[in-house]
């Protein structure tokens, strides 16, 4: 890069030379030879100023065009650049007047359209982002950007038909399969299915191995009640990829609208199987769903057990926690809640309001074995650290409830 810049410094130093020393057409010479590659206002202005000593007005005008537009496209992007660090300090104001000038400056840039488009929407400010993406539209055409937002700022409002209006204008000029297969996504928002599906189809054609545009029409399928040919295509996309949980999931999904409840649970315990991390737990707790729905509530306690002992995720941790208190409680077995609870406690993996949800359901589970003062002493810690209103006003009620337990269990013991 530095040898470059000598390079174009060295050029422009000899041109300035040949100028100095009246030797214009030498100097034109010298210049056009590097017309090509050279974008440089300085490099321009000693263009025009050459031809227009030898009287060529036309190509003089010409080159001192070109110096304008780029000294103009050079100081719009120092804008631009400007605002990104105004946006990253919260300055919003300043940084949108700083767009603005961007664009009088080049008017034809779309990334600085597409700055003030994020701009607004991070302020909530919809209509001025509306008419920016407009605005993109015509500056440049065969962007899929603006289609894409404006089509979903159209979804928002619950326009449909200019959804499809901006998407039909779109997908005639623009043939990326990642356009076609937003659009197809779009369209199944809006319930326009077979445009979605003959979308999808055209992709799948041209990507055949694409996992997420196939999975995309099954998902369509199965919405259009088309079941056997969403399951014949997922079992077709296994053969490609034997060990994908999802698409292990998504074939025990339809299995499952099938009404084949066998072979429904046998690929989700398939997909436990083949997973690992992250992608196992969100198995574990599909499979945990579906034993629940269909009454098998011994394997769905084991798989509910598995999940709170060693899953990562905190929130999926809570989640298969109160599932599994609800089904213990079912059974007057508030005993087992206790021991799995300070097993999550130990783990020391929830966060700080989800710890409070959790011991608030503690406190409910210690009262129903009898353990009254330990959980008044769980309501009293929530009422010392809880923020949340609701959560204080059921606790305080909960303490008042107790402390009569508590003096009616001492003046039993008393009269006893």
């Amino acid at each position: 890069m530095k040898g470059f810049k000598r390079e174009i410094d060295s050029i422009i130093r000899e041109a300035r030379h040949l100028i100095e020393n009246k030797k214009y057409h030498r100097a034109i010479s010298e210049l056009e030879k590097h017309k090509a590659y050279l974008r440089n206002v300085e490099y321009f202005l000693l263009l025009a100023e050459a031809y227009e000593r030898i009287g060529n007005e036309e190509k003089a005008e010409e080159y001192f065009e070109q110096a304008r537009f780029l000294e103009a496209t050079i100081k719009s992007r120092e804008q631009l650049k400007k605002s990104h660090f105004l946006i990253k300090k919260k300055e919003y104001v300043k940084a949108k007047e700083v767009l603005l000038r961007a664009i009088e400056l080049d008017p034809f840039e779309p990334e600085i359209y597409i700055e003030l488009h994020k701009l607004y929407k991070k302020q909530g400010l919809k209509r001025e982002a509306a008419k920016v993406l407009k605005s993109l539209l015509t500056v440049a055409p065969f962007l899929d950007y603006p289609y894409l937002e404006l089509a979903g700022h159209y979804y928002s409002t619950g326009n449909h038909e200019m959804v499809d209006y901006i998407l039909s204008q779109g997908l005639g000029r623009i043939d990326k399969p990642s356009f076609i297969y937003e659009s197809a996504r779009l369209y199944q928002l809006i319930g326009e299915l077979e445009k979605a599906e003959r979308l999808l189809r055209e992709i799948c054609s041209r990507e055949p191995k694409n996992v997420d545009y196939r999975q995309k029409l099954v998902d369509v399928l199965i919405g259009l009640s088309r079941i056997d040919e969403a399951l014949f295509m997922l079992i077709d996309i296994l053969r490609l990829y034997p060990d994908s949980p999802y698409l292990l999931q998504s074939i025990a999904t339809v299995y499952e609208l099938k009404g084949d409840d066998e072979k429904a649970e046998f690929f989700m315990r398939k997909a436990v199987a083949v997973s690992d991390s992250f992608i196992k737990e969100d198995s574990m707790r599909m499979l945990a769903d579906f034993l629940i729905e269909k009454g098998k509530i011994d394997q769905a306690e084991e798989v509910l057990r598995e999940i709170i002992e060693t899953a990562e995720s905190s929130w999926l941790v809570m989640d298969a926690f109160i599932e599994f208190a609800l089904i213990c409680m079912e059974q007057n077995r508030t005993y087992s809640v206790i021991d799995v609870a300070k097993k999550v406690l130990k783990s020391q993996l929830l966060t700080e309001e989800e710890l409070l949800e959790f011991l608030e359901i503690l406190s409910d589970v210690l009262e129903e074995e009898g353990h009254i003062f330990a959980a008044k002493k769980v309501c009293e810690y929530l009422i010392k650290r809880s923020k949340n209103k609701k959560q204080l006003k059921r606790c305080y009620t909960n303490i008042n409830r107790l402390s009569e337990l508590i003096s009616l269990e001492k003046m039993w013991k008393k009269r006893n």
